[in-house]
């Protein structure tokens, strides 16, 4: 009876300290759950993605996972303000990755914690950049907004971000940096002055909640 007890015991811990793989919702949209925040990414285009969770410190991560491929899509973070404070500052991370070239948004959220009662007291802060690249790359036509629908305070707010990535190389550089590019989606975007011109347009919209 103990070493029944015993393996049932390890079971449950092992699962607690594993990364949860969870398969997302096939109606065209990719939800993610944080523990304090609800982030949804509409029209995913992704057929058929898998959302696996871990911890990086503090930091929740959940890493979308093309099924059919195996590849990582993006990740989305959200970095936690542990404090015990009735108002409370989170910060969410989007980062979408094209040929090594790293697309992300940030959105800083302010809560106000009261019991079992939240709600969101405003949006701090927003931005859209690009963290890393493969070749010298800008972004082309840059929209992005966060915002209340019905004004704050709130349950839930929405975003959207559309522009087009733009990568510049010499016209003599190597054929993999061409070929990683186009097959990250890029389109040959013409040549100039000894330069050759990639683009890839991106266009994502969603809804960060309390639930």
């Amino acid at each position: 009876m103990k070493k029944i007890l015993f393996t049932l015991l390890f079971s449950c811990l092992a699962l607690f300290c594993l990364p949860i793989s969870v398969s997302a919702d096939t109606t065209g949209d990719l939800t993610v759950k944080f523990n304090e925040l609800q982030f949804t990414v509409e029209d995913y285009n992704v057929p058929n993605p898998e959302v696996i969770y871990s911890k990086s410190g503090v930091t929740e991560v959940a890493t979308v996972i093309d099924r059919d491929t195996g590849k990582v899509v993006e990740t989305i973070e959200l970095i936690p303000d542990l404090s015990r404070s009735t108002i409370t500052s989170h910060t969410l991370i989007r980062s979408a990755t094209f040929a090594r070239t790293t697309l992300q948004l940030s959105v800083n959220i302010e809560l106000y914690n009261n019991g079992s009662f939240r709600q969101i007291n405003s949006v701090k802060g927003y931005y859209l950049g690009i963290t890393n690249f493969i070749a010298n790359t800008f972004i082309e036509g840059k929209n992005v907004n966060v915002w209340s629908p019905n004004g704050y305070p709130t349950t839930s707010i929405k975003y959207a971000y559309n522009g087009t990535l733009t990568a510049v190389i010499d016209s003599n550089a190597s054929g993999q940096i061409k070929a990683e590019l186009l097959g990250a989606g890029f389109n040959f975007g013409g040549s100039f002055g000894g330069k050759t011109y990639y683009r890839v347009p991106f266009n994502q919209n969603g809804t960060i909640s309390l639930y």
